[in-house]
């Protein structure tokens, strides 16, 4: 390696891991430096200079460095982020470098909520027609790291942190999903947040919108008109079916994903693929599909009560969208609380309305959720553990009742990730089902 290193990956999480393995590949040894302590990474790194609590660039690294490429965990405001601007060095995301790699076709999804499914249906609609598809990004697998195999597209989630450090990126198809309140810690203010997560379309090929996001996307400078998909839900024989224009495809039953939010990720899927799968064709290529652990999944329960671990949805928005896929009237015992990162949670109050009839809440914004329960009149108990949670949701739940985890904030003030938090929920619920079998047998 030469004595002047021209690349510096900022932050050694995940992704940035994942640009060190790119650089070392192509013959170019990078300098790391991450603000953290040092942290246990399972690769074997021979010769890479990984420069732990660095707060503030060494002043002789950073006269040698052309680039940056910037973890999608540090902030723009992050000092290291801060400095190098300052210094005029050119910053790079792992999609900058993933974009310039690929010449196939290359999908891109963005929203507040949704994307991990919306992506993963992609993939599963684009593989069902016979396309070998890679998919990864913010979910899965890095994008540097889908480049180990050939594939004839690619269809990658982009969190607003990627986006907000991305130029303008080559997308053949593009869709933002929804934006709502959410990571004003990262951002800083809602403002910025959704305009990092509009930056998807700046050199989008072909983009995919709602009617009400198209003003939004018109506002993109020197860019093509977006191209506004018409798909939807009507009634049909009786029944309501998805549509393209005029015509009927498939009944929502039909469908592999229960909740009407889920219904919207399938038209999102349906839209996203059509330059390449014709509408009839795209909605028979469904079958097969598994929904994503963690998101308004069924989880095995006691008899005549339904539980849903939908431990996913870290923020309002998509607890909004989990409550509103129930009728009004119904008899719901919500789980949630947690870190809200900042997020205003009002808008939960009227979608509680004649559905919640109990409100469990836990973590560290519980007094929030609270304040919100008590001013629209729904009945609500603080609780300390999720183990004490689930336990009252049982104690209170009748025949016909759904317990439902939807947090509407982040996990990590109790949990490693909301994969565990979800994974707890699941175990504590089968305790019960268990519980209730042995009961009957006796």
């Amino acid at each position: 390696m030469s004595n002047s290193p021209r690349t510096v990956v900022l932050g050694f999480g995940v992704t940035g891991q994942s640009v060190a393995r790119h650089q070392c590949a192509n013959d170019t040894i990078p300098v790391v430096l991450d603000s953290r302590s040092p942290q246990p990474v399972a690769d074997n790194w021979p010769g890479l200079d990984v420069r732990w609590e660095s707060e503030e660039w060494p002043e002789s690294l950073l006269a040698q460095t052309e680039r940056a490429i910037v973890s999608p965990g540090l902030p723009l405001h992050h000092p290291l982020v801060r400095q190098a601007r300052q210094a005029n060095i050119a910053l790079l995301s792992d999609i900058d470098l993933f974009m310039s790699e690929v010449d196939v076709p290359v999908i891109g999804v963005t929203g507040t909520n949704g994307k991990s499914t919306v992506v993963s249906l992609v993939g599963h609609l684009l593989s069902a027609h016979g396309l070998t598809c890679a998919v990864g990004g913010n979910l899965g697998v890095p994008a540097l790291d889908l480049l180990s195999d050939v594939n004839d597209m690619y269809v990658l989630e982009l969190s607003s942190f990627q986006l907000a450090h991305s130029a303008a990126l080559p997308l053949a198809s593009a869709a933002l999903l929804n934006v709502s309140d959410d990571h004003r810690d990262w951002h800083g203010d809602f403002a910025r947040y959704q305009q990092a997560k509009q930056r998807i379309y700046a050199a989008a090929d072909y983009c995919v919108g709602t009617l009400e996001s198209e003003l939004a996307m018109k506002a993109r400078v020197a860019v093509a008109p977006p191209k506004i998909h018409q798909w939807g839900v009507a009634d049909h024989d009786g029944e309501s079916w998805i549509y393209h224009g005029q015509t009927p495809l498939l009944p929502i039953t039909e469908l592999p994903l229960t909740g009407r939010h889920n219904v919207e990720n399938c038209l999102w899927a349906l839209a996203l693929v059509e330059p390449w799968i014709a509408p009839p064709a795209a909605a028979q290529l469904f079958t097969g599909f598994e929904g994503l652990p963690h998101r308004f999944a069924a989880v095995p329960s006691p008899a005549h009560i339904r539980c849903i671990n939908d431990s996913k949805a870290t923020n309002v928005g998509a607890a909004l969208a989990a409550l509103t896929g129930f009728e009004r009237q119904q008899k719901v015992i919500l789980i949630a609380g947690g870190d809200s990162k900042g997020a205003d949670l009002t808008p939960l109050g009227p979608a509680m309305q004649g559905r919640v009839r109990q409100l469990l809440t836990l973590g560290k914004n519980a007094a929030e959720l609270n304040d919100v329960a008590t001013q629209y009149g729904i009945a609500w108990r603080h609780i300390e553990t999720m183990d004490q949670a689930v336990a009252a949701a049982m104690d209170q739940a009748e025949a016909g009742d759904t317990v439902l985890l939807s947090p509407a904030c982040s996990s990590l003030d109790m949990y490693a990730n909301f994969s565990t938090r979800g994974e707890h929920f699941t175990q504590l619920v089968a305790q019960y089902q268990t519980r209730s079998k042995t009961e009957v047998d006796a």
